[in-house]
């Protein structure tokens, strides 16, 4: 089970929208809290950096397969029910010979969930994980001929018998410390935890 809230992409005949998703604050107690959260992580330099560093992959990844620039949205705060996040969106024109299968494969992984520059992080994430991410932060969807959708694979729960495995990430980048990005964990999977007790 999953509640990703980044789309990799939304395709319909050859348009096809996608969005930078990256930063996070907590949802406030209140409407001045949770103003007061927006309004840091908007300031964030370091929230920014990570949110720019996603953003360019998404631009230059559109450059390669779209017919002229695509079109980049302002940065804004996107408000969910736990968290919020900095955003912005893209809409561009696929070139005529660009396939789903060129989408998924140049889109995916995002920075958000593999870092960059790839193969460096990739490296890291190699040496430094002991474990098998199986579905997750996978592309998850569905196609047809003239319109196609995925998301991203991340906050999730994967169920068996008697137990839940949840998973959830952070992006490190410089400004991280470990303990802001395992509370930025921790409120990313809290609406699981909150559904399941």
């Amino acid at each position: 089970m999953g509640s990703s809230p980044e789309r990799l992409y939304h395709r319909k005949d050859r348009r096809i929208e996608t969005e930078a998703l990256a930063g996070t604050r907590p949802r406030g107690k209140d409407s001045v809290e949770d103003s007061r959260l927006a309004d840091e992580l908007s300031r964030s330099e370091k929230d920014l950096h990570e949110h720019e560093i996603v953003a360019q992959a998404v631009q230059t990844a559109l450059s390669v397969l779209c017919v002229g620039p695509p079109v980049r949205e302002e940065t804004y705060v996107r408000k969910l029910a736990r968290v919020q996040h900095l955003s912005c969106g893209f809409t561009a024109t696929l070139a005529d010979n660009v396939t789903d299968g060129d989408l998924l494969q140049t889109l995916h992984p995002t920075p958000a969930v593999n870092g960059s520059p790839h193969d460096i992080a990739m490296e890291h994430i190699h040496r430094l994980e002991k474990f098998d991410r199986g579905w997750y932060a996978g592309p998850i969807g569905w196609l047809g001929r003239d319109e196609a959708e995925f998301a991203v694979a991340i906050r999730s729960g994967l169920v068996t018998r008697d137990k839940m495995i949840l998973y959830s990430g952070a992006g490190i980048v410089e400004g991280s410390t470990a303990e802001g990005e395992w509370a930025e964990i921790e409120n990313k999977i809290g609406h699981f935890i909150h559904a399941m007790t």
